[in-house]
């Protein structure tokens, strides 16, 4: 009467040898995905980095070479934008660059021809021997370069408005026409000019007590977002 009981037992415990099995084999499998959800995830994640630490040398290094160069500029990285005062580009309320104004672009031009190529688009491989001494991690991060007119609050708002567009045109103009290079054959991934302009009045002051530091043109460098390869990365290391 023992015996059935016996293979009873037996087999409880084949069953819950097998079930043991599986569970290692399920939690060996979770571990394979999470590795490959992290690595996918810090992937993505290194791309925009090395995005981000090309513009902030390439952002560096101009400012640099116009400093040496006796151009006046300041650098935030953080938001990745080069300064210039209205100082030494403008007459007070005035869009027409001034003389010393045309000095300060067209060395500001001749700095943009030799490093924007760095980090965008060009078919002309020669415009890139700069490069090699950054060392740059990514090479066509850029998509935009906003030329950014920007007032103080005196005045209508209306006035400042066009003020300031009309500045940022002038700039535009100015540095385009003396280096055709920056408007006609540098791009971005999509084929589109890097170039850009946008007039901002007295909306974004960099300090609002200080009216003379809030007139300025900024060139402010958008950078791409991640691909669609990347974002596919991101969706699948969170899931979505």
């Amino acid at each position: 009467m023992q015996q059935p009981s016996t293979t009873l037992e037996t087999h409880d415990e084949s069953y819950f040898a097998s079930f043991t099995d599986m569970l290692v084999g399920i939690i060996f499998i979770f571990i394979i995905l999470l590795m490959i959800v992290a690595n996918n995830f810090q992937e993505a994640a290194d791309s925009v980095t090395k995005i981000n630490e090309s513009r902030d040398k390439v952002l560096k290094e101009i400012a640099r070479s116009l400093k040496d160069a006796g151009v006046p500029v300041t650098v935030d990285i953080e938001q990745g934008v080069l300064r210039l005062p209205e100082s030494i580009l403008f007459g007070i309320d005035e869009y027409k660059v001034n003389t010393k104004g045309e000095k300060a672009l067209n060395t500001l031009a001749d700095v943009l021809e030799k490093y924007l190529p760095c980090i965008s688009v060009t078919e002309d491989q020669s415009r890139l021997s700069a490069c090699k001494e950054l060392n740059l991690t990514s090479k066509d991060g850029l998509d935009a370069v906003f030329i950014e007119g920007h007032t103080d609050s005196t005045g209508s708002s209306e006035h400042n408005w066009l003020l300031s567009a009309q500045r940022a045109i002038s700039v535009f103009r100015e540095i385009t026409d003396s280096r055709p290079f920056l408007n006609e054959e540098l791009k971005n991934t999509s084929g589109v000019p890097v170039i850009n302009v946008s007039g901002y009045e007295a909306r974004r002051p960099v300090d609002p007590k200080n009216f003379e530091l809030n007139r300025r043109i900024e060139l402010r460098f958008i950078m791409r977002s991640p691909t669609p390869e990347d974002v596919k990365k991101l969706k699948n290391a969170v899931g979505q």
